[in-house]
């Protein structure tokens, strides 16, 4: 194998400024490369999961501030007139009874009265509380007095007096 002397004599009397410059090109194609196909891959994937914290947060600080704000009585009665009630054929008390057994409600007080009122008691978080005014609102029971107290910062106690409906014209204010 035969090497050309005319490369190695050009490269062994280069100045001192062009043999520097020389050896500083290789690392610097090197860096370059790297930057070009690693570090942006790198900046991309960062960029990706800030972009899914961030999403997080939002989420997080929504169901934060759905928790700490108490629902008004405007969008409790909207909450209750969007449902249809069905009229069953059940007794109302078993129907209470196995609609709270289902959810795993438990009232503090349970007190009931010979013309079909219930008076219940609870100590619940808000979104449990919003889950039985959705149940209560799918049975025939109507919602006639209710009072929220907060207890601690993440639990309610709701006194809730319903009573029995046993036909559609027993609804206050229908026209029949």
């Amino acid at each position: 194998m035969k090497i050309n002397t005319q490369w190695l004599l050009l490269i062994a009397f280069l100045p001192k400024w062009k043999l520097t410059l020389l050896s500083l090109i290789i690392p610097f194609i090197t860096f370059l490369f790297y930057y070009l196909f690693i570090y942006t891959g790198y900046q991309q994937e960062i960029a990706q999961q800030h972009v899914e914290i961030t999403q997080r947060l939002k989420r997080i600080n929504h169901l934060q501030s759905t928790l700490s704000t108490m629902p008004s009585m405007n969008s409790l009665i909207t909450q209750q007139i969007d449902y249809d009630i069905p009229f069953d054929n059940s007794q109302v008390s078993e129907q209470l009874q196995r609609l709270l057994m289902t959810y795993h409600f438990i009232p503090e007080v349970w007190e009931n009265a010979p013309n079909s009122l219930y008076k219940l008691t609870f100590h619940l978080s808000y979104p449990q509380f919003l889950t039985l005014l959705e149940c209560l609102n799918q049975t025939s029971l109507a919602l006639i007095s209710l009072n929220v107290v907060p207890i601690e910062r993440h639990l309610i106690s709701v006194q809730m007096s319903l009573t029995a409906l046993s036909y559609p014209s027993a609804i206050p204010g229908d026209i029949s």
